[in-house]
């Protein structure tokens, strides 16, 4: 078995200006104490799942391998267009939208809607998580999270206050579930990392038991199921299930969000199966979404070479790629990527307009920028609810 988390005890400061501001039905549920988790050392504790799911595993893995190596020979930045449905469908699961358009313009300017910039930052978070290797640490998960916050200009530390999921704003009492006490998250992550490092358990178990405890520690004040989730890559890369690309992993979970958050619960209880079960399924329907992703821009490239007769050293040529991973772009943007005068990525851009390969959005205030909506609708349906079940039913 599995040790679930215990509870102890803890005070309830109360800070009586505070509680004036509270309605009296409220404040009289606010008590003196409180019970707060706290998670069982994980480190070296044995790993033991039932045969049929080590197989389920297995061919999960398999099917992952088959998928980066396929990848692998593709001539623009898969993860780059594979990450925006990622983030997309993490924010999403955290109630957090924004059309995959407005989320690109975010990434050039800070002049785009809110949500846009927030699940930008969550792209950007995916991004740093992907390019960090070796051993994981607690410092290079405070940065992934720096990264994710910095939108709402907050800085990136462990938690030195107590926060709560459910119940009301004003204390911890009537809450769904308490993460550990402040004092105890450095040493819960701390033991956290000990287990990353081990070797003697599959990689898929081992990351979806490590999410299942980060989440239980609950580290930072905000954004740790967007942290969690961008960590899931960040395992998968450290132990070789992906070498060359990566999966919308969360587009899975977000298939069946009860049943993601009901796996968190029962982790809490002792269970591990039904949280390996999720990511093992999330896993194999991310292959499904990303495949179908990979195969419609497949087409949709192919259609603008066909129809592309510029000379062979034309920057048209490279353009495309560039929108795979940057679906709006601007003049300068596109001038400094493909290392050609604005002048000429001005012209550049009118062509592929002319083309239908572009289409100018925005407006005076926020500059000239300019989409590539085949791309975008693509990234759209793989990143909303309707659309992965729409793509999973197929």
């Amino acid at each position: 078995m599995w040790p679930g988390v215990t509870y102890e005890t803890c005070n309830w400061e109360r800070n009586s200006d505070e509680l004036l501001l509270i309605p009296k039905s409220r404040r009289r549920k606010i008590l003196p104490t409180y019970e707060a988790a706290v998670p069982a050392s994980i480190a070296a504790l044995p790993v033991e799942i039932p045969a049929p799911l080590v197989q389920r595993i297995t061919e999960v893995e398999v099917s992952l391998a088959r998928f980066d190596t396929a990848q692998a020979t593709r001539n623009y930045a898969l993860p780059a267009l594979l990450l925006r449905s990622e983030s997309s469908s993490s924010s999403q699961i955290e109630r957090l939208t924004s059309s995959v358009r407005n989320v690109a313009l975010a990434e050039l300017s800070d002049k785009a809607p809110a949500n846009a910039l927030m699940v930008a930052s969550n792209v950007a978070a995916m991004r740093e998580a992907l390019g960090q290797y070796g051993e994981m640490r607690i410092d290079s998960i405070c940065a992934i999270h720096a990264v994710l916050m910095r939108s709402t200009g907050e800085t990136s530390r462990l938690r030195k206050e107590q926060v709560w999921i459910g119940g009301t704003p004003y204390s911890p009492h009537g809450a769904t579930f308490v993460p550990p006490h402040a004092n105890r998250v450095q040493t819960c992550l701390e033991d956290l990392m000990v287990f990353v490092a081990r070797e003697d358990i599959p990689p898929i178990v081992k990351a979806a038991i490590f999410h299942a405890q980060f989440e239980t520690i609950h580290p930072f004040t905000d954004g740790n199921g967007r942290t969690g989730r961008a960590l899931l890559h960040r395992m998968l890369s450290r132990d070789e299930v992906l070498l060359h690309t990566m999966l919308p992993v969360s587009a899975g979970l977000l298939h069946d969000v009860k049943r993601y958050m009901n796996a968190l619960e029962a982790y809490h209880d002792g269970a591990i199966e039904p949280i390996i079960e999720c990511l093992a399924d999330a896993l194999e329907l991310a292959v499904v979404i990303g495949s179908r992703i990979t195969s419609d821009v497949d087409e949709i490239l192919a259609e603008w070479s066909y129809e592309n007769t510029d000379r062979a050293s034309s920057a048209s040529h490279r353009l495309p790629a560039l929108l795979v991973e940057q679906p709006v772009v601007d003049v300068a943007y596109v001038a400094s990527h493909l290392g050609i005068t604005e002048r000429a990525a001005r012209n550049l851009i009118e062509l592929a307009c002319e083309r239908g390969i572009l289409a100018k959005v925005g407006n005076a205030k926020r500059g000239a920028f300019y989409q590539a909506p085949d791309i975008i609708a693509v990234l759209e349906e793989a990143s909303n609810l309707q659309g992965i079940r729409r793509i999973a039913a197929r």
